[in-house]
């Protein structure tokens, strides 16, 4: 069994945390003594009095072992499914981050897995999935494995053999399907056989994080000859929300699948508006916030998600989140979704992010981040603005582009969500006299007249 820890934490950020949830103890494995010592006297220094226990295992060393303590479980003890046993913190993409809680029940959820399965997943463990999976797998005595985040080393892991489920992140999938392209598909034949029977031995593929275009999904299928199923959760609910399966209807883009076994799902506006769910393990309550947990909740006890979308034929189509995945060009409403979708439809690009930078003519402007593939270098605004007016209305195209350079990243939370705020400090600032930097490539918004003609691109009004 590895050691979880987490080495970069200050003692002020964990003592925050264990103020907030009014805890008392820390249990530390014995490579994370060090900071738990450190973290137990700064608590002392600021009055919070802390216990600290050690964890040990058969290869666990500790210099004072007294400081490890045994502990007796009572085998007749019963917890009532209610009671509160656990504290997740939202992401903080749009807010501070709230401490959701849930009872005991969220614990009682399954995956439907067997002995001879093998979970792999480089999702961090407090992501709602990953603990979940962490858990649940280790009492239904399925076997797991958490690995570092990279696309080279997953395809390495495949290819041994023996991974039954694989749980990643949309952009994870990306960096695979790219690396297989780019790396693996050159190898003898062979060589590469190892790599597509590790991949093809997958039954369980999900990705997570929000809805995949459809190119990377064709790609899964028809290239490697597996299905990657959307799965769609959040925190407050306990994770179950939607899923895609051999149903779902592969031509709808942005597709969340059909509400699972246990979840009543509906929109505010009838088949269209913010997703509402109810499941069977919904959070309590947020951690010493009565109003925060009123706002959440409609009359009738759906969680309000904050994700826009609109059903067809029983499916779930994901517009995006109504607080920061639309942006406003001449007082036009852009969904960020749907552009970067669009963009990654592009051969010449590999990574995309669609922002919102303030611009004097048009208030805000539609911004692009994108990765060119190394056969496109001589891409700009210009060739992208054309290509993605065959699909996208005018006021939705880009009229800002950065391209992203060798060793520039976009910036990601943990569970692989753009920080779109980040995005635009790094790659966007504006200075003093309200200039974008030079590597930013502008659209003269003044002069529309250059623009193609078409019916619609202006949302039904005669120019801007």
């Amino acid at each position: 069994m590895s050691h979880l820890k987490a080495p970069d934490v200050l003692p002020e950020e964990a003592l925050h945390l264990l103020r907030q949830c009014k805890s008392g103890l820390i249990l530390a494995g014995s490579p994370s003594w060090q900071l738990a010592m450190d973290i137990q006297r700064y608590a002392d220094v600021q009055g919070h009095q802390l216990t600290t226990y050690a964890i040990l295992t058969r290869d666990s060393s500790l210099k004072d072992p007294s400081m490890a303590v045994t502990f007796d479980v009572d085998e007749e003890m019963a917890i009532v499914p209610t009671r509160p046993s656990l504290i997740l913190f939202t992401s903080g993409t749009t807010g501070p981050p709230k401490g959701v809680v849930h009872s005991r029940i969220f614990f009682y959820h399954g995956y439907g897995t067997s002995v001879g399965d093998l979970f792999l997943t480089h999702r961090p463990v407090h992501w709602i999935g990953g603990l979940r999976s962490i858990i649940n797998l280790v009492l239904s005595g399925t076997r797991q494995e958490v690995i570092e985040a990279d696309e080279a080393a997953i395809w390495e892991r495949l290819r041994k053999g023996d991974v039954t489920m694989l749980c990643c992140i949309i952009p994870m999938w990306w960096k695979m399907m790219k690396h297989f392209q780019e790396k693996l598909s050159g190898l003898p034949t062979a060589k590469l056989d190892e790599y597509i029977k590790g991949i093809q031995a997958v039954r369980v593929a999900r990705l997570g994080g929000g809805a995949p275009t459809p190119s990377l999904l064709k790609f899964w299928r028809e290239t490697i000859g597996i299905s990657l199923e959307v799965s769609y959760g959040c925190t407050e609910t306990g994770g179950p929300g939607f899923m895609t399966d051999s149903s779902t209807n592969r031509r709808l883009e942005r597709c969340l699948g059909r509400p699972e076994s246990g979840v009543t799902a509906k929109l505010s506006e009838g088949d269209r508006g913010e997703i509402l769910l109810k499941t069977w393990s919904l959070f309590s309550h947020y951690l010493d916030d009565d109003e925060a947990t009123q706002a959440a909740l409609t009359s009738d006890g759906f969680f309000k998600t904050g994700d826009y979308a609109y059903s067809v034929d029983g499916e779930y189509i994901i517009e995006g989140r109504i607080s920061t995945d639309f942006l406003r060009y001449h007082g036009f409403k852009v969904p960020i979704h749907e552009v970067e979708t669009c963009l990654l439809e592009l051969p010449s690009v590999t990574e995309a992010c669609i922002v919102s930078i303030p611009d004097k003519a048009a208030t805000t402007r539609v911004a692009a981040l994108v990765r060119l593939h190394q056969d496109f270098f001589d891409t700009n605004l210009a060739t992208v603005r054309k290509h993605l007016s065959e699909k996208l209305l005018y006021y939705k195209l880009p009229t800002a582009l950065r391209l992203l350079r060798a060793g520039e990243e976009i910036p990601l939370t943990v569970s692989g969500k753009v920080i779109r705020r980040k995005v635009v400090e790094k790659y966007f600032p504006l200075t003093e006299h309200c200039e974008l930097p030079a590597e930013v490539e502008l659209w003269d918004i003044r002069n529309e007249q250059t623009r193609l003609r078409k019916a619609w691109d202006w949302a039904g009004l005669q120019g801007c």
